[in-house]
């Protein structure tokens, strides 16, 4: 089991160093392709954070609490494993203050994922329900609203010991109408227009375990 981990962790270090054409999308797979399996055991979760791995289904249920947004660059063809990195701090910080404006900060703002498929998400009082399901082909989760029929694609990745919850741009844009006020509309626009200025990137929420 050692000698798998550090063959897992020695690939991905040097295809790494090898070229700078590498991103997390491409590092995943090659950790995936060494690991197979047993990639959860072998590779630490400092690691899965970096290569964004997903998290496993039954991993989910459960209410998840807000802890700070959250970014993810996996375009094949965008940026490399570092500048995404730095990419995803900036829009992190950018976006962050718009959240709050609309009332998602720490301990404000939740998800809660049953283990009979259904979910809620909560935002101060307001509280918008639906149903989940876990696509493991696709490492995907599908999040289907109750009323108005909407329904959006996110990736729950590992962070550490928290979860990040994962959107396109223009299904975080709809979730966050869904769960906020009329008044909102301006600031989620703003959002908006900071999101839809990269290509390949997935946003959302870091989130804790409750």
């Amino acid at each position: 089991m050692k000698k798998l981990i550090i063959s897992v962790v020695m690939v991905v270090a040097m295809a790494a160093t090898a070229s700078a054409q590498f991103n997390l999308g491409s590092l995943k797979n090659i950790a995936k392709q060494v690991a197979g399996d047993k990639i959860d055991e072998v590779v630490p979760e400092s690691v899965q954070q970096l290569l964004g791995i997903a998290v496993k289904e039954a991993d989910i249920p459960g209410t998840w609490t807000y802890v700070k947004a959250a970014v993810e660059f996996e375009s094949e063809n965008a940026l490399t494993a570092a500048g995404g990195t730095v990419a995803a701090e900036t829009v992190e910080t950018k976006i962050e203050p718009m959240l709050a404006k609309i009332g998602i900060k720490e301990g404000a703002f939740s998800f809660t994922f049953g283990e009979d498929g259904t979910f809620s998400t909560k935002l101060g009082s307001k509280e918008v329900k639906g149903k989940w399901a876990y696509d493991k082909k696709a490492e995907t989760v599908s999040l289907s609203l109750k009323e108005g029929g909407k329904s959006f694609t996110t990736r729950m990745v590992v962070s550490e010991q928290n979860i990040n919850i994962l959107f396109k741009a223009d299904g975080l844009l709809e979730l966050l109408k869904s769960v906020s006020s009329k008044s909102s509309n301006t600031t989620i626009a703003a959002i908006g227009a900071v999101v839809k200025g990269y290509d390949g990137m997935n946003i959302g929420f870091e989130c804790k375990k409750l």
